[in-house]
Order: structure tokens, then C-alpha cells, then sequence
């Protein structure tokens, strides 16, 4: 059986991710591993974890473990794993996990989704196809492994020779918690039909991305199996299926909630919930709470929290208060300063974790005066960014060595660091500046989002910064809708900057696609085109082998940040604030906080 490929780590690395894995379950458990000479396939096996959730509870379940093998040896290694669990004594009030968030959820509907907030709440109460499985814990938190993928409502899965056809099967047994009605094949067609039907953003653009365009693609074989047929050879496949906005939807009580006019029930479901995940929407205070519920119905082991609370406070300095208080458990979106706050206060900890976000600025490379190539390098030469890490960012973010974060595992995969040529020397600013026909300065503007703290500082320490250099940049503030009207249409001025921008997928063909493709890019937020980039990727779409990208890959890496499309600051932290008692915390590439790790730790 041949499978999308991904790298794992050594055949040590990978015996102790597991044992790691078994010691966070609970139980015992025997794993073998077997590394054999450069494959492209990825090994699907089913695995039985005991998992102790409370004193007296132990619930077994079978998960479907995709990881990949790709080293040059063989090895065959077992390793037994015993451990007991302990938790606190179950009670309502230890078991509700309060969060204080800055704004409401937008609305509920998957085929909406792309607000931080709405895709926050879509993680965890919709049942995605696939999902990353915890990596070891690394020192009181993990990162989610995205070379090993676990079946939600998919089961388990097979990818044909060519990998153009897929056959899927659904998980057994699972119910829809709010309505009773069984989870069945006609539930997941109806799914993909509507997220084609009120695309293209959403589930409708994966689905794209994959190769599914039209529900013909889709054949119902029985009652869980599904094949889908003129798929897209791609190793984005998996990681594209766990997205935020792909859950598993019910049908029926969607039709029955839908109108002539409105025939697949937006309306009703931007309000309302009609998904299964491991917790559901309870009520929705408008402006003021969320609650949600653990999935009584959920198959497998029970999250530790039975209710989850985000609360909306507006004000960053209340977050930060309640959380000290010990009123919420959890703050979002807190400043660079408040986290320090947080961090010197009694019963709060702060987990700063390296991560792929980026800290970007964009030039628009179609209008004067970032249309001109030398310039831009200029300007790539300008910035300090060591006073951005250190002094903007206080130590939480290492500088950026182009488009590929330094913290992705292609960073080194791919021997990337040899293609960054910047570095902070006004001389050679200067010259460059002279040499684009700027000797003596100019002016432009930068617009970010107002009220952002971030985008504030961030603005104002490179206006310094350029100041230095004749160069007169103001900064204009506007609203986010303002925002996307700008970068959508490229009718910024000059430079942009709306905070960390985050690839939702660790690889570099999500990373070129999204951003880079001069046709067809989801983002091409800088007006940037390469006709040598454009044909990369065309070359590389459909290629599932490691060593059959990496050259590729290096060059088009090389070109781009030659061009300097963008100002490449700094790869920044993921920060939350917390109080001392949470754990279980991962990270998954898409930067949205995962409940049903977390616990009480007393």
C-alpha cells in the first residue's frame, strides 16, 4: 500500500515519541518499529491505547496511526510502556476550563470559516476527517506530530498506486450529540456537497486543494465506505484534512432547518450547531459566552475538562486581571507586555513555544516604489532584526531566515539557512538605495490593522529604524475589513503589516502555493510573480517523494528571497497565558488551541 510520504525522526526518536505518547495515555503498551531504506510510503496501523481519564474510568480505543519511515537503515526496536495516571478528584468546578477571549465568535458554520475566533470553536466541536497525534512532551507541553495522523470520522484510509483515488471508512458507531441521528456515509456526501455548493472559501478550497471539484467524485460503495475518485497526487493531502472547517455535518437536522431561498441552511447555522467532536456547543450568549460541552456520544476517551467557557472581555488589561485572579484559567491575545505581567504573577505561568509564525511585511511589488526589485533588497538590508526579536518582540521569536520559518522541519530537511543573504548594514542599504535611483530617501506608507498592539510597535520601531536612513514612513491604522479590501486588491501604499501570518500546514508547497503562485496563490497578498517559482511548483504539485522536491524547493526558496518580496522579520513564539495548574498543552501547526489534551494537574 502506497501512502503520501513524511519524514519521522531517527528509529531512538520515534521509540520515544511513542513510549511518550503511552506514558500520556495511560496503560501499557508494546511498540515496534521498523525503519527500512528510503521509502515513500507511509505505514498505517491500528493501535489500542488505554486511556485513564478518572480514578475509576479506563476506556480503550482503537485509533489508526498513519506515520512514515524514511531513514537508511533497518532497525527493529520494542519498547514496553507502564504507566498509571493520576488525576484530582472529580469535580464540576476543577472539571470547567474558563478562557477569556478578546472578541465573540463570529458564527458557526464551517463553509464560513476563517476568523481566528470561529476556527478556535470549528477545531473543537466539529469531528475533522483526520488529526495530528500528540508528540512527546518536551518540557511541560508537546507539539502535534504532523508526520503521524489519527482517523476522527474517517477510520481508516488507502491511497491507490497513483494516489488519484482514495477510499475512505468512516468510523462506526458515532451519534450527532444535539439531535440523536446517526453519523452515516450520506452525512459525510452531504458534507462535501454543501462545502461545494457555498464555496469557494472554507472546506470548499480544501476539498479544491485536494482534487475534489464535484460530487460526482464521490462514490458511496456502502454504508462507510467512500471512495473519491480524481484525487490530487500531494503531500498535503492528510495534513489538508484536518483543517479547522472540515467536520462531519447532520444532515438531516441541516435540511430541516433550511429554506427555498436558503437551501443549505446558512442562515440557521451561523447561529446554531449541528456537528460532533469531542465537546458540543451548550448555549451562546451573544457578546458575552460560549459554553461548551464534553460529547457525551464521542467514541473514544473523554476529554479531562466536562465544560469549557470562553468568555468575552474585550479589554486585554481584564484578561490579564482575571486570569491573575484565577477567574479564568486561560487569556488570550495578550501584549508582549502583559505576558511579562503574567509571567512575575503568583499562580500564572506562560508557555512560550517555538513556532512557524511569522512576523511579515508586505510590499506591494506592483506599485512604485516596491515595484522595483533593488529597492526592496535595500530595504531587506535595513531592518535591525535583532531590535525587532529583542526589543519589539522581548526575546519571544528568533530572527527569520526568508519564507520557510526556521522552526519548520523543512528548514533543515532542506538545508535552507545557505539561501538567506540579509543581514542588518545600513551601508549596504545606502548603496542599494542609490543604485534603485534613491540616494537622498523617499517617502511611502504602511497601513495595519488599528488598535493591534503588535502592529503598533512593530510599525513604529522600523519607522525608526528607516528614519535613520532619509527614508520618511507614515503609518496609517485601519479597520480589518480596511485590511483585507488592501491586501486583496493591492491598494496599499508601499508596505503591511497585520501581525503574525501563520501557514496552517508545515510544507513548503502550502507555503509557495498559498502565497507565491503568480496564478493561482490563495494570498498573493504582494503582487509578486516569477515565471521560474510558477513552474516549481507545477513541477512539484503532484510529486509525493521526498528526494524528488528538495532541489526544487532550495531554488525557489533561493530566488524568492533574492527578490525580497516581502520584509521577513522574525519567526515568533506561541504564547499563552495560564494559570500554574493546566496541562497537557499541544501545539498544532494551525496555532488554534487544542481542548481535549488539556487537564487540571492540581
Amino acid at each position: 500500500m502506497k501512502m503520501l510520504w513524511k519524514r519521522v525522526p531517527s528509529v531512538i526518536a520515534v521509540v520515544a515519541a511513542m513510549a511518550m505518547v503511552a506514558v500520556a495515555c495511560g496503560g501499557t503498551e508494546t511498540v515496534t518499529v521498523t525503519e527500512e531504506v528510503v521509502v515513500t510510503s507511509i505505514v498505517t496501523e491500528v493501535v489500542t491505547e488505554e486511556v485513564v481519564v478518572t480514578e475509576t474510568e479506563t476506556v480503550t480505543e482503537e485509533v489508526v496511526v498513519t506515520s512514515i519511515v524514511t531513514e537508511e537503515v533497518v532497525v527493529t526496536e520494542e519498547v514496553v510502556v507502564t504507566e498509571t495516571v493520576e488525576v484530582m478528584v472529580d469535580d464540576s468546578e476543577a472539571r470547567t476550563l474558563r478562557i477569556a477571549i478578546a472578541d465573540d465568535v463570529e458564527q458557526l458554520d464551517p463553509a464560513l470559516g476563517s476568523a481566528q475566533l470561529t476556527n478556535l470553536v470549528l477545531k473543537n466541536v466539529y469531528m475533522q476527517p483526520v488529526q495530528y497525534r500528540p508528540g512527546p512532551d518536551v518540557g511541560g507541553f508537546s507539539y502535534a506530530d504532523t508526520t503521524s495522523f489519527e482517523g476522527q470520522w474517517i477510520e481508516s484510509w488507502d491511497f491507490s498506486d497513483d494516489f488519484r483515488t482514495i477510499t475512505l471508512r468512516l468510523r462506526q458507531g458515532l451519534t450527532f450529540p444535539t439531535s440523536g441521528n446517526p453519523v452515516t456515509a450520506d452525512d459525510a456526501i452531504y458534507t462535501i456537497n454543501r462545502a461545494l455548493a457555498t464555496g469557494p472559501a472554507g472546506p470548499a478550497w480544501v476539498w479544491g486543494n485536494i482534487g475534489v471539484t464535484s460530487i460526482d467524485q464521490i462514490e458511496r460503495v456502502d454504508d462507510r465506505t467512500l471512495i473519491v475518485h480524481n484525487a490530487r497526487p500531494s503531500t498535503i493531502v492528510l495534513p489538508l484534512m484536518r483543517d479547522q472547517t472540515m467536520g462531519i455535518m447532520d444532515s438531516v437536522t441541516i435540511q430541516a432547518n433550511s429554506t427555498e431561498d436558503d437551501p443549505w441552511g446558512r442562515d440557521w447555522l451561523k447561529q446554531n450547531y449541528a456537528g460532533n467532536g469531542r465537546y458540543v456547543v451548550d448555549t451562546w450568549e451573544r457578546g458575552s459566552r460560549m459554553v461548551l460541552k464534553r460529547n457525551p456520544t464521542w467514541t473514544g476517551f473523554q476529554p479531562y475538562f466536562e465544560t469549557v467557557e470562553l468568555l468575552t472581555v474585550p479589554e486585554a488589561a481584564n484578561r490579564l486581571a482575571l486570569l491573575q485572579s484565577g477567574d479564568v484559567d486561560i487569556a488570550l491575545d495578550l501584549s508582549v507586555q502583559q505576558l511579562a505581567t503574567a509571567a512575575g504573577s503568583d499562580g500564572v505561568k506562560v508557555l512560550s513555544v517555538p513556532d512557524r509564525n511569522g512576523i511579515n511585511v508586505l510590499l506591494n511589488n506592483q506599485a512604485p516604489p516596491f515595484d522595483n526589485v533593488t529597492l526592496r533588497k535595500a530595504m531587506s538590508y535595513a531592518v535591525d532584526y535583532n531590535a525587532i526579536v529583542n526589543g519589539v518582540l522581548n526575546g519571544q521569536a528568533v530572527p527569520s531566515q526568508g519564507p520557510i520559518s526556521v522552526n519548520s522541519r523543512f528548514f533543515d530537511l532542506y538545508n535552507l539557512e545557505d539561501a538567506w543573504i540579509y543581514e542588518h548594514d545600513p551601508d549596504r542599504a545606502r548603496q542599494l538605495m542609490a543604485e534603485a535611483g534613491y540616494p537622498d530617501g523617499f517617502e511611502f506608507e504602511m497601513v495595519i490593522r488599528q488598535d493591534i498592539p503588535l502592529d503598533e510597535a512593530v510599525a513604529t520601531n522600523l519607522k525608526a529604524q528607516f528614519a535613520d536612513l532619509g527614508i520618511d514612513m507614515s503609518i496609517r491604522p485601519v479597520t480589518g475589513a480596511e485590511m483585507f479590501d488592501h491586501l486583496f486588491g493591492l491598494t496599499y501604499g508601499g508596505m503591511a503589516f497585520r501581525g503574525g501570518l501563520l501557514d496552517y500546514v508545515d510544507d513548503p508547497y502550502y507555503q509557495f502555493f498559498l502565497w507565491w503562485d503568480s496564478q493561482d496563490a490563495a494570498i498573493n497578498w504582494t503582487g509578486f510573480a516569477d515565471a521560474r517559482i510558477d513552474e516549481i511548483l507545477d513541477e512539484t504539485a503532484s510529486v509525493v517523494s521526498d528526494p524528488g522536491r528538495r532541489e526544487p524547493y532550495r531554488e525557489a526558496v533561493t530566488r524568492l528571497v533574492d527578490a525580497a518580496p516581502m520584509l521577513w522579520l522574525a519567526n515568533a513564539n506561541y504564547t499563552l497565558a495560564m494559570r500554574d495548574d493546566i496541562g497537557g498543552f499541544t501545539l498544532h501547526p494551525d496555532g488554534l488551541l487544542w481542548f481535549a489534551t488539556l487537564n487540571r494537574s492540581g
